[in-house]
């Protein structure tokens, strides 16, 4: 194998900070691994209303409206007005 004749010219470099850092919504796993911490069941629903909010087949008045009510992501159920009994 032949060797080359580059020689790089700049200097070392301490790139330690830029490691990445768990955030407030991260915790690590047993083996050191980041994964996203669990979400209420209220922020559960509130995202899936929100992904189909445009969808075919449901009424996008009543899904908005139902996106105004889990929009307060705290789980005070008296908030939320439903004919079902609360989660």
């Amino acid at each position: 194998m032949t060797e080359h004749n580059y020689t790089n010219p700049s200097q070392a470099q301490d790139l330690s900070h830029l490691e990445a850092s768990i955030h407030d919504d991260e915790e690590k796993d047993e083996h050191g691994f980041t994964k996203r911490k669990k979400i209420s069941d209220r922020e559960c629903i509130y995202k899936c209303l929100a992904n189909c909010e445009q969808m075919a087949g449901l009424d996008k008045q009543q899904v908005q409206r139902l996106i105004k009510q889990f929009e307060v992501m705290s789980d005070d159920i008296e908030d939320v007005q439903s004919e079902y009994p609360p989660l």
